[in-house]
C-alpha cells in the first residue's frame, strides 16, 4: 500500500513539474515599452507571435525574425518622409506566423496611422497607403492575409529620429486573400525598436 501511495505521489510530482515546464516555455508577449528594447509581438487569433530567428541551411548569420526597412528619403531632409516597414516573424518553428506593418509615410511622427487595403505587394508595386500583410503556416500549409480599408490601426507612441527609436502598438482584422470570408484578429500588438542595436 505504501508503495502504491509513493508511486502516485511521484507521478503527481512529475506531472506537476511537467506542467510548470510547459508553462515556462510558452511564448509570452513582451511588455509595452518605448526606450528601444528591440522587442515586438502580438496575438493572432489567441496565439502569441514573437520574433524568433531561424537558421540558414548552409550556415552563416541567422535569418532574423524582426527586421526594419525604410525608404531612401526617410532620413531627410524631412524626418520620416518615406515608407517604414516592420517585420515580426517566427522563422524558427515549423508552424509559425509573421506579419508586416507598412506605413507609407511616417513624417507625421507620433499618432495613429489608419491601415487600408493591401494588395500583398510592397514598395513600388504596393498600394499607395498603409497596409498589413500576415502569413500563418500550419502543417505545411501557408495562408496569407491582407488588410482592408479602416480595419486596422498602427499607433506610433515614440518617434525619436535622432536616437533611432520607434515604438508603437497595433491591432488589425485581416482577411484571407484566397477566401475573403476567412478573417484573423490581431490584438495586443506592440513594438519597441532601436535601429542601432537591432539584430546586433
Amino acid at each position: 500500500m505504501k508503495t502504491v501511495i509513493l508511486s502516485i505521489a511521484i507521478a503527481m510530482f512529475i506531472s506537476c513539474n511537467r506542467d510548470k515546464t510547459e508553462e515556462i516555455v510558452q511564448d509570452q508577449l513582451p511588455p509595452i515599452t518605448s526606450y528601444g528594447a528591440n522587442t515586438a509581438g502580438c496575438i493572432i487569433n489567441g496565439k502569441v507571435l514573437i520574433p524568433k530567428n531561424g537558421s540558414q541551411a548552409i550556415g552563416g548569420s541567422p535569418v532574423y525574425g524582426m527586421n526594419v526597412n525604410a525608404g531612401i528619403n526617410f532620413n531627410g531632409p524631412i524626418s520620416g518622409n518615406d515608407y517604414w516597414q516592420l517585420e515580426i516573424a517566427n522563422k524558427k518553428d515549423t508552424n509559425g506566423a509573421g506579419i508586416i506593418l507598412y506605413i507609407k509615410n511616417m513624417s507625421s511622427g507620433v499618432g495613429d496611422y489608419i491601415v487600408d487595403q493591401s494588395n500583398g505587394e510592397l514598395y513600388m508595386d504596393g498600394p499607395n497607403n498603409n497596409q498589413m500583410i500576415a502569413s500563418i503556416r500550419e502543417n505545411g500549409i501557408t495562408k496569407t492575409y491582407w488588410s482592408s480599408n479602416n480595419t486596422s490601426t498602427i499607433k506610433i507612441t515614440r518617434f525619436d529620429f535622432y536616437n533611432g527609436i520607434y515604438s508603437g502598438v497595433f491591432s488589425a482584422k485581416l482577411y484571407n486573400k484566397d477566401n475573403p470570408s476567412e478573417k484573423i484578429q490581431i490584438t495586443d500588438g506592440r513594438f519597441d525598436i532601436k535601429i542601432a542595436t537591432l539584430n546586433k
